[in-house]
């Protein structure tokens, strides 16, 4: 099916693209893949110098998803020599390297242009495109008459990232007569080919102060004691960016040796930074205002040098999400050192920096470390109470355990979520330490099982999921007792607990707490009993579909989903509940259409009319994915629904309609393309009509 405009939305698209308006003319590209082929290709590269980056960024996609590649690399080439217009050549680019692979000839064609400009265009496309059939024509164009072009070139090389491009790119960095900027592309390209290069490969350019540090960076790949020597004078060199090179160039070294001559090289490492004291001391400085790649690279190195002056910033540079991780593996390394520091410095540290802290002592495993954790989980703050609790599980500190506990039954409910969260997490620690090994478990158990029957409802409920972890599975017995308790959470974890137990014991437990005065019980026996009582559950489910809480009727409904296949009776006795439930508020009609498709029971014209004239955003775009798999009275019944108030609906119809290929929906959403202004609808709907028309 080919779609097109007549004759008069073709004009009006034309005229919208000249609109003031920057909206006008976004949608007016977008309408713009509707023209024919030939007519939107010219339009839309015209498009790529507007002044909106919107209008720009629609016009690149609009060209991308051209099914005339020929017609549209020859367009966008052409607009890389528009000398007048940078954001023109800048998305003529940009739309080339998103074109991909199928546009290479005409890329390899064009950068033999007599236009230096477009040559450097040209290569920065390939470069983008990243395709290895660029790889000749790249090494070539390192001897280009331009040195813009051949810095590209190398650049583009360094993006394909294959070795056998090594030698020409050494050649160009080695070659005193050869531009700096052309040199220095030549050698950041050689970091990314990864090919091991000497120090002695690279002599040339350790002299030169604006290539040094790039130079430096490509040591360490291959252990050779000219370039240890060469490494060992840049960490006392004037410039940082070099000291920086020469930190990653030793920290790769460590990575591709042995542990003796890890050893070995460490000694010399840590002798250096003994002869320049200002390494670390800078290196410590600039912790907290170096970029993200440098701040990493820092970190590591200060912790092969084991600095202990480095602890404390160390563990402030922590907070930094992105280095967290790295910073604390790094303080582990230093071991009771790190608490010592960290003692002395306990009173100056923040909030953070103690929540860390207590993470690190659990990877350490000093004396101080232990008292320090003690400490901390009498501390007034919530956070560094669960940071401690944390550390002390991850220690596998068992002797703290009745700690654990006490602090547990010690949460105060001045903020109930805060503290339901305390509770959480100190009831992870202890079955954390439960899993220790040894006699833990049983240690464990018996100290719940003397607290429980005294502590508070919250805490009862926190215990008894400690116990249902710890104990033994085949303790029916106390989790039947459990099922007695006061506290509906407690009997909550009760019945979860039965639930995982393999025994002919649990299910009359199980079908008791159905009738549980409270709905969170119920939910549960009723998960319980669907995934494990297997298809002699049905008749509670069916009962339960009544059930006066929704939240339980929704439940019981997906519980059905999961039993075995059955008889046809019980099977029309199935359906007609769940279509029943369809009717029933949201979250169990949408419970049920997911038992419906789960089930392969497929929906009456009558059940689909009903359920595609409920106002429920979520539900109707639920029905739309249990329509998907029709036939074509289904797809027909969704065409309404293209047009629906709610932009989620019409985009998830579009998409339907558009992934089964049902060309009967196109001039509807065709229609829908001057009026829609939701960006992600809009979308879907270009991405359908492109469907449709294929």
């Amino acid at each position: 099916m080919t779609l097109h405009f007549d004759e008069r939305d073709r004009a009006s698209v034309i005229g919208d693209l000249s609109s003031s308006d920057e909206d006008v003319r976004r949608l007016a590209v977008e309408r713009a893949a509707a023209l024919p082929p030939e007519d939107a290709v010219v339009l839309l590269v015209e498009r790529l110098g507007d002044s909106s980056w919107r209008v720009r960024k629609a016009a690149v996609e609009r060209l991308v998803s051209s099914p005339d590649s020929r017609q549209v690399a020859a367009v966008l080439i052409e607009a890389l020599a528009d000398g007048e217009n940078p954001g023109r050549r800048n998305g003529a680019v940009e739309a080339l390297v998103l074109a991909g692979p199928r546009v290479l000839p005409a890329l390899l064609e064009a950068s033999g242009s007599e236009d230096p400009d477009v040559r450097k265009l040209v290569v920065d496309a390939l470069a983008g495109i990243g395709d290895v059939a660029a790889h000749d024509r790249l090494v070539e164009l390192l001897h280009d008459g331009d040195p813009n072009v051949r810095a590209a070139a190398a650049d583009g090389l360094g993006a394909l990232g294959q070795t056998r491009a090594a030698a020409a790119l050494l050649q160009r960095a080695r070659c005193d007569d050869e531009e700096p900027l052309v040199r220095l592309s030549a050698l950041r390209a050689l970091g990314t080919v990864e090919t091991p290069l000497s120090a002695s490969d690279l002599a040339p350019v350790f002299d030169d102060p604006i290539l040094r540090a790039a130079g430096i960076d490509l040591l360490g790949r291959e252990d050779e004691p000219d370039a240890t020597t060469v490494l060992q004078k840049a960490l006392a060199a004037s410039s940082r960016s070099v000291r920086a090179a020469a930190m990653r160039a030793w920290l790769r070294l460590f990575a591709n040796v042995d542990a003796p001559r890890s050893e070995a090289l460490l000694q010399e490492v840590r002798a250096a930074a003994l002869a320049s004291p200002e390494l670390v001391e800078d290196a410590v400085e600039h912790l907290e205002d170096s970029d993200l790649p440098t701040r990493l690279v820092l970190v590591q190195f200060l912790g092969l040098l084991r600095a202990e002056p480095a602890v404390v910033p160390l563990l402030r540079c922590a907070r930094d999400e992105a280095v967290t991780e790295v910073a604390l593996a790094t303080l582990g390394t230093f071991g009771v050192n790190a608490e010592e520091q960290l003692e002395a410095a306990w009173g100056e540290l923040d909030a953070c920096a103690r929540r860390h802290a207590c993470d690190l002592f659990g990877r350490t495993h000093g004396e101080r470390g232990a008292l320090l954790l003690a400490s901390a989980l009498e501390d007034p703050d919530a956070e560094l109470r669960m940071a401690a609790a944390r550390g002390v599980a991850r220690r596998g500190a068992l002797g703290a355990l009745p700690l654990l506990v006490r602090r547990l039954e010690l949460v105060a409910p001045d903020d109930e979520i805060e503290a339901e969260e305390e509770r959480a997490a100190l009831a992870d620690a202890i079955a954390e330490l439960a899993d220790c090994g040894g006699d833990a478990r049983s240690r464990v158990d018996a100290l719940l099982r003397e607290r429980l029957e005294a502590a508070t409802d919250s805490v009862r409920v926190a215990l008894a999921r400690v116990l249902a972890h710890v104990a033994p599975a085949e303790d029916t017995p106390l989790f039947l007792g459990l099922l007695k308790d006061p506290s509906a959470g407690v009997r909550r974890v009760a019945v979860e607990a039965l639930g995982r137990v393999e025994s002919a014991v649990a299910s009359e437990p199980l079908r008791l707490a159905l009738a549980d005065e409270a709905a969170n019980v119920r939910i549960a026996a009723t998960a319980a009993l669907a995934s494990g009582a297997g298809e002699e559950a049905l008749p509670d489910l069916l009962t339960l579909a009544g059930d006066p809480d929704p939240r339980v009727r929704a439940r019981s409904v997906r519980g059905i989903s999961q039993l075995p296949a059955c008889d046809a009776a019980v099977e029309a006795e199935i359906r007609a509940t769940l279509e029943r439930a369809l009717g029933d508020e949201v979250l169990v009609a949408l419970a049920a259409l997911e038992a419906l498709r789960e089930i392969g029971i497929e929906l009456s014209d009558a059940v689909i009319e009903v359920v595609l004239a409920r106002p429920e955003p979520e539900l109707l775009r639920e029905a739309v994915r249990t329509l998907a798999g029709g036939d074509a009275a289904h797809l027909e019944a969704l065409l309404p629904l293209v047009s629906h108030p709610d932009w989620s609906v019409r985009a998830e119809a579009i998409g339907v309609l558009a992934e089964r290929r049902f060309v009967r929906a196109a001039p509807a959403i065709l229609g829908l393309l001057e009026s829609e202004r939701d960006d992600f609808v809009r979308g879907a709907i270009l991405q359908a009509l492109e469907r449709l028309e294929g």
